[in-house]
């Protein structure tokens, strides 16, 4: 029955209260995009040309995405310090690759998005009724209408948190774009709404993800004492995050804990930097949990993703006095990496995904708990869809 699911539901169905694009243009300063980044969803934003005509097709307008990831590792990197990064055009830092966001009209299908995301989207824009907001239309899929309505829901507290952020910078430009004509899906909410219809989806969601071929086998992964900057360099497309893992004597890996941009989605970026310029894999990682690089609350000047680097003396010294206190909670699996077994249900996956608001799970095997791969959106629209034909364009 995935079929009806896929077939019958559309982008109307799941734009209920979906926000706008957030982003900047390609002339603001880094500082900008990095201000937007803690309510955006996904951990990135958009990135787009200067002086796009409002238009203009918004997914022809943006040049990229850019994530928590990204501005922390270009901030480890620039060797003009960190004053002079955040100074740097956004333009500048995020990869070109416009087809990150594509645009589709309300009566698409919901496995075409599907496909759009298996190619490669991670946002689609869904094109407004020129009289209405984002709006779910009951009739063609009202068995569903009421789950969507209720689950694609952008959360409060991620909301509140992001709003706080973004208001504390004082260089932020406009954090929308077209704001008035799209409403913007990601894959979370594609996630979100197909929980909802598991029933529809069986019997795939009850096999385990290694009999349907769920398991990304292609896993991008640092030693725990290697330099921290390397998983800057080894960071894959999908999903963005690198295994920080310990190489046991037959070659295989066990996971410690890991680096990515949703872990670093709500942090201060310019602490982080500076630890991942000058800490092990491992301590970084422990660390990105630890107080020592959570953004501080209340103190507005503080929390400036610009502030000069003379404030990060006391952060800094906090963070390796409690080295040996992260590193032990890693190697107990206190600061982990969010793990499930090759035997976990698709349904039981999806499931800790969504709760954690990740991008990702690592996959282990066996008593030992070695790590044999990952599962990202990728891997679950590969799954749900792999019985589901596209209907002629």
């Amino acid at each position: 029955m995935a079929h009806i699911v896929f077939l019958r539901a559309s982008a109307a169905d799941l734009t209920a209260g979906k926000p706008p694009l957030r982003g900047v243009p390609a002339s603001a300063p880094l500082s900008a995009a990095a201000a937007a980044i803690p309510a955006s969803q996904e951990a990135d934003v958009a990135v787009w040309r200067d002086g796009a005509s409002p238009l203009a097709p918004a997914a022809a307008t943006v040049i990229g995405l850019i994530s928590s990831f990204d501005v922390v590792a270009f901030l480890a990197s620039h060797v003009g310090g960190t004053a002079a990064a955040l100074r740097t055009p956004a333009g500048d830092v995020v990869a070109h690759q416009p087809a990150l966001v594509r645009e589709v009209e309300p009566h698409t299908r919901l496995i075409e998005i599907v496909e759009l995301m298996k190619q490669g989207a991670r946002r689609v824009l869904v094109r407004k009724n020129i009289t209405e907001a984002c709006t779910v239309d009951k009739k063609p899929f009202a068995p569903f209408y009421k789950a969507a309505l209720k689950i694609t829901g952008t959360p409060r507290a991620a909301a509140a948190a992001g709003k706080q952020a973004v208001n504390r910078s004082s260089s932020s430009p406009p954090a929308t774009f077209g704001c008035d004509r799209y409403c913007c899906l990601t894959r979370e909410d594609i996630v979100r709404f197909l929980i909802n219809c598991l029933g529809a989806l069986a019997p795939t969601p009850l096999q385990s993800i290694s009999s349907l071929g769920a398991v990304n086998r292609g896993y991008a992964h640092v030693e725990a004492s290697s330099p921290a900057i390397e998983a800057s360099w080894m960071v894959p497309a999908e999903p963005r995050a690198v295994a920080v893992v310990q190489t046991n004597r037959d070659g295989t890996h066990k996971v410690l804990a890991d680096v990515s941009a949703h872990r670093l989605w709500r942090r201060d970026y310019v602490a982080a930097a500076d630890a991942m310029a000058s800490l092990s894999s491992l301590n970084f990682a422990a660390g990105v949990e630890a107080r020592g690089m959570s953004a501080p609350d209340g103190d507005a000047e503080a929390a400036d993703v610009a502030a000069p680097l003379s404030r990060l003396g006391s952060r800094r010294v906090g963070f390796e006095d409690s080295l040996v206190e992260q590193m032990m909670m890693a190697s107990h699996g206190g600061n982990a990496a969010l793990r499930c077994r090759s035997t976990s249900s698709l349904a039981a996956v999806i499931a800790q995904m969504l709760s954690y608001r990740t991008t990702h799970i690592w996959v282990t095997h066996g008593e030992d708990d070695v790590l044999v791969g990952v599962v990202g959106y990728m891997e679950i629209f590969n799954a749900v869809t792999r019985d589901v034909v596209a209907p002629p364009a």
